[in-house]
């Protein structure tokens, strides 16, 4: 935050520099302008919270100085300092919006107090600019949702075409006539989601702000998403795109995902242009060219002869022993084996890897309800739309080996039920998810995962609120010192112990034993 000061003459600067501590009203910076000309470039430059000004200046006075400020609206709030009682100069201020008109010489208390009220206002003013700007932000960005939302259901053919589908189109700036399509397939769209932090609506914005800055110069486009696989870029084939393939432009939106993302993306394009009501049989055309590519070599092929065709399924016996023995290694191995052979063909186009996703889980259905019908329900399956064939690998992986942890966490002695036992009966001892595992024989996130779910509390909030509850009792009922208490409950450190309890309760161990004494 900075405050203004303008006065022509210096020693009076100096004198109210001096007369504040201005760090302790959050003033990181004071600027200096000896009349009201140089005060109108400091303001338009450095948009100080606070103007504290003489009136009698020479040049730009004061009165003409908050003239300009009032018409131009801005944040600054306004503190006159004049050696002047003059009704014009008085009247000038109350224009302006000022927040008070204090006569030299200065007071420092009457200086402090109307600093305090300016600096209160402008955090009042800045704070409602800022909520309309957030509230404008996120009613465009609704707006945006809903006509992705309307169009979304055409394009896939879920709705019909209506003038409500036209005025999105319209609100768009998509042209009705000569539109081209891709259908566009993340391939690692995981790993790039988690940078950022599950934030899908900021990830979407990434996407199209960097699409918009490639095409904003060739013509209309749009962006939308199908599903969280399938995403469609619409461009109007207009002249600023002649002499140019479709692909080149949908290439360069590629690259520069990938540049500035880290994003990989595999394309289908539909030849030739449409209109809007033959978007959705376009975008068909797309698909077939999508389902062709090549994961491998990363483009469509050309060469129709053909390698054996292998089978998932030639895999199910050795899933079978895997489930059945609780060998997560076995299932990784047969999985890994069959991904090898895949490999050692050359080439997998995106269609048969499809395929290959529906024998996959047919088995994940078909084995994991007969080893334990309590999970069939929870229906944890291959999405049918991946990209990437490592990601296919390790997700698949992943779920035979989530199949083997819950089944043996259905139909085993120690399931979640017991380490909430162990927890209860055993707080006071080193506790942590690591050891919990450990001791257990289960992932640390399935653990986490499963508590939280089956008693909408984390490991670590139940072990702490134990904890808590039996300190509140040796606290009001004993004698004992924080020291020991904390390493009775488990905290090697007396102060991480004391931390924890001021979090949850609100006051220190000693000051809870003070207050129950009182009781």
């Amino acid at each position: 935050m900075k405050v203004l000061i303008v006065d022509d003459e210096e020693h009076v600067r100096e004198a109210i520099m001096l007369m504040v501590d201005w760090e302790s009203f959050g003033v990181k910076e004071v600027l200096f302008g000896k009349d009201g000309a140089e005060a109108l470039k400091l303001i338009a430059r450095h948009e100080p919270a606070v103007l504290i000004c003489d009136m009698n200046m020479p040049g730009v006075d004061g009165a003409e100085l908050l003239h300009t400020l009032r018409e131009q609206d801005g944040d600054t709030q306004v503190i006159v300092a004049s050696g002047y009682d003059h009704f014009a100069y008085t009247r000038a201020a109350l224009l302006a919006k000022g927040i008070d008109y204090l006569l030299k010489p200065l007071r420092k208390r009457d200086l402090e107090l109307a600093l305090e009220q300016a600096i209160t206002a402008w955090q009042t003013r800045r704070s409602h600019l800022e909520k309309e700007i957030e509230t404008g932000f996120k009613l465009r960005m609704a707006d945006a949702l809903m006509d992705e939302h309307k169009l979304a259901g055409y394009f896939k053919g879920e709705t019909a075409f209506s003038e409500d589908i036209r005025r999105v189109f319209a609100r768009r700036g998509l042209p009705l006539e000569r539109v081209r399509t891709a259908l566009i397939l993340p391939c690692n769209r995981a790993q790039v989601f988690m940078r950022f932090k599950g934030d899908m609506e900021l990830f979407v914005f990434s996407l199209n702000n960097i699409a918009h800055e490639i095409l904003r110069h060739y013509g209309a486009h749009y962006f939308c998403r199908l599903d969280e696989y399938q995403w469609l870029l619409l461009t109007a084939a207009d002249a600023s795109y002649a002499g140019s393939p479709h692909g080149y432009y949908i290439d360069k939106v590629m690259a520069a995902w990938e540049a500035t993302l880290g994003l990989k993306v595999l394309t289908g394009l539909n030849q030739g242009e449409t209109g809007i009501e033959g978007l959705p049989q376009a975008i068909i055309g797309a698909r077939a060219a999508l389902l062709d590519r090549d994961l491998f070599q990363e483009r469509s092929i050309d060469n129709k002869e053909q390698a054996a065709p292998l089978r998932l399924k030639d895999q199910q016996l050795m899933f079978e022993v895997a489930l059945k023995k609780k060998e997560k290694r076995a299932a990784a191995g047969a999985v890994q084996a069959f991904a090898a052979r895949l490999r050692e063909r050359g080439r997998l186009r995106l269609k048969e890897l499809q395929g290959y996703t529906l024998e996959a889980n047919a088995m994940l259905e078909k084995l994991g309800g007969t080893a334990m019908p309590e999970l069939q329900a929870e229906n944890k399956l291959m999405p049918q739309w991946i990209g990437d064939f490592e990601e296919w690998e390790r997700l698949l992986i992943k779920l035979w080996e989530d199949m083997i942890e819950e089944q043996d966490d259905v139909r085993g002695g120690r399931g979640i039920d017991d380490v909430y036992n162990y927890i209860t009966d055993h707080f006071q001892e080193d506790i942590s998810l690591t050891t919990l595992a450990e001791k257990f024989s289960f992932n640390p996130h399935y653990i986490s995962r499963k508590f939280k779910e089956m008693y909408n509390t984390s490991v670590i909030t139940y072990l702490t609120a134990l904890r808590m509850s039996k300190a509140k009792m040796l606290l009001a009922h004993t004698t004992m010192n924080v020291s020991e208490l904390a390493n009775m409950l488990g905290y090697a450190d007396e102060n991480y112990f004391s931390k924890v309890f001021k979090k949850q309760l609100g006051v220190s161990p000693l000051q809870y034993r003070k207050e129950q004494a009182g009781k």
